[in-house]
């Protein structure tokens, strides 16, 4: 490929992506921020989500997201991993990134172990098992304790 050719990729993907950001950045920023809740962070997230899809474009050479469920699968994807990185649960408390507390405000009814279990099984798509093997206890006291998540969250207490 002549560096023309080449020239004119990446310009053609740096305008999408300038398009992307332009069209709806300030919608990812809202949604960010209510997931998040905290506007420094919730900035920061949406820089490195940017420069995560630049990077895919960069590296794969595909045309793109050119919508907002594409753009937004894509961030919760990423946020996601942001998470993951962090890994314990008090970090991720501290840092202020509470991703399921937004979305269902019924989680705070829960206790800690309740809520932890509830939303690696539900949100993030863990098994029992696998989750039993990372909280240390039994697949029985794991689905009790979803179960009693399940519970307390139909009940209209």
């Amino acid at each position: 490929m002549s560096e023309s050719s080449s020239r004119v990729i990446i310009d053609h993907q740096s305008q999408s992506i300038k398009r992307l950001y332009d069209r709806y950045a300030g919608m990812l920023l809202g949604y960010i921020f209510e997931v998040v809740k905290d506007r420094k962070l919730a900035e920061d997230y949406l820089v490195k989500i940017f420069s995560a899809l630049s990077l895919q474009y960069e590296n794969s050479g595909e045309e793109g997201f050119n919508n907002w469920c594409q753009l937004l699968k894509f961030a919760k994807t990423k946020l996601q991993q942001f998470y993951a990185v962090n890994g314990d649960e008090q970090i991720y408390h501290r840092k202020g990134l509470d991703l399921v507390a937004a979305v269902n405000p019924r989680l705070d009814r829960l206790n800690e172990s309740q809520r932890r279990v509830f939303c690696e099984i539900y949100h993030h798509g863990k098994t029992i098992s696998a989750l039993s093997i990372a909280l240390n206890t039994t697949e029985d006291l794991t689905r009790k304790t979803l179960k009693e998540a399940f519970l307390i969250m139909k009940s209209n207490g």
